[in-house]
């Protein structure tokens, strides 16, 4: 169960952090909560798991969904700094699909550099 979602703007992206687990019971309210911010204007989002220590497929289908979004609108990268979280997302090949870093700053220095297209030059991302 997450423990709660922070929610913020830096740098005109918005940047979201959920703390906890984010499997069946949770990714219903961080798509809600996700899908809100991009109908609300958003075109450039950060989601920060580095409070996150679980992730299950249902997570993952609600990372794709805002990636689809926001392919073409602005961009979309993803923090994973913890190992054991990373290999999830090397092991779905999600790698390759999305932006992923090791810190908020990296997210939004790619965002900000490639228009929300990864670039294997970023520190952690593919």
């Amino acid at each position: 169960m997450t423990d709660g979602i922070a929610t913020g703007t830096v740098g005109g992206c918005a940047v979201v952090t959920p703390t906890g687990a984010l499997d069946v019971a949770t990714s219903p309210e961080l798509h809600t909560l996700l899908h809100r911010i991009l109908d609300d204007g958003a075109t450039r989002l950060v989601l920060d798991l580095s409070r996150v220590d679980f992730l299950d497929s249902t997570a993952l289908r609600v990372l794709v969904s805002i990636h689809k979004r926001l392919r073409d609108a602005g961009g979309f990268a993803v923090v994973c700094p913890h190992a054991r979280i990373r290999r999830i997302f090397d092991l779905t090949a999600l790698d390759r699909v999305l932006i992923l870093t090791d810190t908020v700053d990296e997210a939004l220095a790619a965002l900000t550099d490639r228009d929300g297209v990864a670039d294997p030059g970023v520190p952690g991302g593919q």
